[in-house]
């Protein structure tokens, strides 16, 4: 009798063990744009946010060594040729052992609609980080990574404190600039906002739907390397 008890348990625990797989997998299947399981989707996140806090140290570390904003290069010989060459002046390239210290790196797999690589621009006012304004002054120096699938831009948003409207992540409130490869010069074109000013607020880093131009079926995630 005790054995049959026992045996009667562990069909009873391994049935609750395959309903609570079962149970899994179909929400997973049921997560529109679901293509990567959640695990693995925050391990990404976390990914992105680590490099984009290397990448903020490392601007940081150049300008401590009596460079200014402008003279900030982000030069390598992976990278974009309109970055510029990594010899000129390696103590202020940003992935220069001699400068910022900080390796140069591609995007995580899974996570891009369009595989693109990271870019440095300074075209654009991030919400209210630093002076808000439409002035020169007032630019944002900003890592970009474009076309990410929205639900990377959702986890990442829940784990940066951006708030996701309907569980969608927040619409940019028209268009931002991300063509001009940083070279040293800060020229207002754009913002990144949403149209209420209430979503992003000072967030360092985010993702946000397009509003036009980039369009407005694709996500992009964004980290502010130097707020001015």
């Amino acid at each position: 009798m005790q054995n049959q008890n026992g045996n009667i348990l562990i069909y009873i625990l391994g049935a609750i063990f395959l309903l609570g797989i079962l149970i899994v997998m179909v929400k997973g299947s049921s997560t529109p744009g679901s293509n990567i399981d959640r695990e693995t989707l925050m391990i990404r996140v976390a990914e992105v946010q680590a490099y984009g806090q290397e990448l903020e140290r490392a601007v940081a570390y150049v300008m401590s060594n009596g460079y200014s904003e402008e003279d900030i290069r982000f030069a390598h010989p992976d990278a974009n040729p309109g970055y510029g060459v990594i010899t000129d002046t390696p103590t202020r390239q940003v992935f220069s052992t001699q400068g910022g210290g900080a390796k140069y790196r591609t995007p995580p797999d899974d996570i891009q609609t369009t595989t693109t690589n990271w870019i440095f621009n300074a075209e654009n006012n991030v919400g209210t980080v630093g002076t808000e304004c439409t002035s020169d002054s007032c630019v944002d120096l900003v890592a970009l990574l474009m076309n990410v699938r929205e639900d990377f831009c959702i986890e990442m948003n829940e784990q940066t404190d951006v708030e996701n409207p309907a569980d969608v992540p927040p619409q940019d409130q028209n268009d931002f600039s991300y063509g001009t490869l940083f070279t040293g010069a800060y020229s207002h074109s754009n913002s990144i906002n949403d149209a209420t000013d209430s979503f992003i607020l000072n967030n360092t880093e985010g993702c946000v739907q397009g509003g036009g131009d980039p369009s407005t079926t694709t996500f992009h995630y964004y980290r502010v390397l130097l707020g001015r």
